[in-house]
């Protein structure tokens, strides 16, 4: 079962999707995207927990936060979201310090941290390699705590592009992440499909001109409306590759 975001019409049976030969489906779509946090893995309580924890390296509580920076800063970049903590808590610290205070943070909790993806990963991301599409991750996470994960998980060398926040100017909403991910690809952005969990994460992609779909993280500590995207599922579970027929 799935829907879609005709206005979120409810597709109940399998029968209402038109199924064509793998080789025209890999004429329509060439790639596919993943974003990272809380679509391949849900690291949320360990991001806010290391947040959490250079609030009170300031002298600061996280709670003094806004209930926005607090509850609603999926997939924004993390550089991004410690400038934010740094106004309004008006810390002296460089930014740069905070920035490694974060990854020095977020490496320790991780330790004996045990690493379960998200439902449907792993056969999702092998079906697609197995019938030769490209893949690229795009991530608003800083580069090293995106391989890290990705190695921990057995996932590093699966994407044949990786694209990190500090590897644009402006992270999401704004297009310029899967604009990158899409050039770097070779591809036109309507032979690419996203997969996201953020509502920040499908504007972009959308923005940036690509499909996308929407995979909602049901324990996120706020509900993503993903209404933007063309397709929702409601976990990778539900992915099959004839939905990406859809897609032309």
């Amino acid at each position: 079962m799935f829907w879609s975001n005709q206005r979120y019409t409810l597709l109940i049976t399998s029968r209402l999707i038109t199924f064509v030969s793998k080789g025209e489906l890999q004429q329509m779509i060439r790639a596919a995207i993943f974003d990272l946090d809380e679509l391949i893995i849900d690291l949320e309580k360990i991001h806010k927990a290391a947040e959490r924890q250079i609030c009170s390296d300031y002298g600061h509580s996280f709670d003094s936060l806004s209930e926005g920076l607090r509850f609603k800063s999926s997939g924004l970049r993390e550089n991004d979201i410690l400038e934010r903590i740094k106004q309004e808590l008006e810390l002296p610290a460089p930014l740069s310090e905070m920035i490694l205070r974060k990854q020095a943070l977020f490496a320790d909790m991780m330790i004996d941290e045990i690493l379960q993806p998200m439902p449907g990963v792993f056969e999702t991301i092998n079906s697609l390699q197995a019938h030769g599409f490209g893949l690229a991750l795009t991530s608003s996470g800083s580069r090293p705590r995106v391989e890290m994960v990705l190695e921990r998980l057995g996932l590093l060398d699966s994407f044949d592009i990786t694209v990190c926040g500090e590897d644009v100017r402006h992270g999401k909403p704004n297009p310029e992440p899967y604009r990158l991910t899409a050039e770097r690809l070779k591809i036109s952005p309507l032979e690419g499909v996203v997969f996201e969990d953020a509502d920040v994460g499908v504007q972009s992609a959308k923005a940036a001109g690509l499909w996308c779909i929407g995979v909602p993280n049901t324990a996120a500590a706020t509900r993503q409306t993903l209404y933007d995207a063309d397709l929702v599922l409601p976990d990778l579970t539900h992915f099959t590759l004839d939905l990406l027929e859809r897609f032309r």
